[in-house]
């Protein structure tokens, strides 16, 4: 299908065009020639189109920057403070090229891309129609469910929400098997976030989780699957790339958080191709990909896995660093769970999700997942980002204290169409 290139005029003077063409084979689809990589760039190109396959819808890349990694503290997680700014404010300050892919013009929409490698900052924009037909294609063949899994789910305690009525009923995986087909899926993002596996080499977590506290990106961007403690049974993966939505970026929320950033506050690292080949255990596995309509996903029972930080107020107590927690029966999910962000067709009208998950600093970017949709799970519904009211300020039946995104069926989509590219 052909894409029609953003204007040269648009795009930074400093475009690194052997770079972009190296990146356009590296976000391709499967299937992709190894010779077409290696091909030089035609002279005075401004953006690389690259090829798709049969199976995934391959991006456009456009340079825009390049980045300065900082080295962070190994248990490092910035912990945006929530301010209150007029919303004018933030749209006056608005990036115009940004905001077109954003509002979907032309019928695309657009992320920004990482290259850990490279030290550059893309734009990537995807056919959104193409994604979509793709996504039906990829669903039927089963992109969208969980790697086979042999262990029975761990029973948990159902609790009330409301920070479960100030007792917080988190469980240790610290004596769960470390090769359990549930939580190993689940591990730890750099030094103090969260992030599950969504495919062999998608790791699912939250934006905030992959910068530091002045806004530039952490050099810490690794993954350890089934982190427990000093033990690491699937070893440290170095991601090559991230993915996040551009709202992130143009909201500013890299720099200055508001309540509107949440829905916002979503990344995906991509790893290296073979991830798992020194790993001592294999393979991993991943988590399935879903969504539905809020009055089914308020149905859902939902769990939450993530690595809280042992000095956070909200603490599990006992806490042991590097260890994983669950919430496994939280209580639901919100049933208005709609939080209306239309300027970027990823969200649609799905924003926001609320759930009754106990968490607290250290579980952004951990899953929200449930086993509810169908057998082929457990299936990702949303991420944990944030804590909306704690042991002391929760009401103990009406509220649900934990906010996070929720996967909506154009994320659930990119999703699959990334699983294709990267298998």
């Amino acid at each position: 299908m052909h894409r029609s290139p953003v204007p040269a005029s648009t795009i930074s003077t400093r475009t690194r065009r052997v770079s972009a063409s190296r990146l356009a084979c590296a976000l391709s689809a499967l299937l992709l020639p190894a010779a077409a990589c290696d091909a030089a760039p035609e002279a005075g190109e401004e953006t690389q189109a690259a090829e798709g396959s049969e199976l995934g819808v391959a991006p456009e890349l456009q340079f825009r920057a390049p980045i300065e990694l900082v080295t962070l503290p190994d248990d490092y997680e910035f912990h945006p403070t929530i301010v209150d700014e007029d919303p004018q404010h933030r749209l006056a300050s608005r990036d115009p090229l940004l905001s077109q892919y954003e509002a979907g013009e032309g019928g695309k929409f657009g992320v920004v891309y990482v290259d850990y490698e490279e030290s550059a900052e893309y734009i990537a924009t995807y056919d959104a129609a193409a994604v979509h037909a793709a996504a039906e294609e990829l669903q039927a063949l089963g992109f969208g469910d969980a790697s086979p899994g042999e262990d029975d789910e761990v029973e948990g305690i159902v609790t009330p929400r409301g920070w479960s009525h100030d007792v917080d009923n988190r469980i240790s995986l610290e004596g769960i098997s470390l090769t359990h087909s549930t939580f190993r899926r689940v591990g730890k993002v750099g030094g103090g976030c969260t992030g599950a596996l969504f495919g062999n080499r998608l790791v699912l977590t939250a934006a905030h989780c992959i910068f530091d506290d002045a806004g530039n990106y952490s050099a810490n961007h690794t993954f350890r699957a089934r982190r427990n403690g000093a033990e690491l049974p699937y070893g440290t993966v170095t991601s090559q790339g991230a993915v996040y939505p551009i709202s992130y970026l143009n909201d500013g929320c890299n720099t200055s958080y508001t309540a509107s950033c949440v829905k916002n506050d979503w990344a995906i690292l991509i790893l290296p191709a073979n991830p798992w080949a020194s790993s001592p255990n294999g393979a991993p596995g991943y988590f399935g990909v879903y969504w539905a309509g809020d009055a089914t996903v308020a149905t859902w029972a939902t769990s939450n896995v993530g690595y809280p930080a042992c000095d956070d107020s909200l603490a599990p107590s006992p806490c042991t660093s590097n260890i994983a927690y669950a919430d496994l029966t939280c209580a639901g999910v919100a049933p208005a769970v709609s939080d209306p962000d239309s300027r970027w067709p990823l969200y649609g009208t799905n924003g926001k999700l609320r759930t009754g998950c106990d968490s607290s600093a250290g579980h952004s970017g951990g899953p929200i997942y449930s086993n509810s949709p169908g057998v082929n799970g457990p299936y990702i519904i949303g991420n944990t980002v944030w804590n909306q009211c704690n042991s002391s300020t929760c009401a103990a039946n009406t509220d649900y204290s934990s906010a996070g995104i929720r996967i909506s069926q154009t994320l659930a989509e990119y999703m699959m169409n990334l699983r294709a590219t990267y298998p």
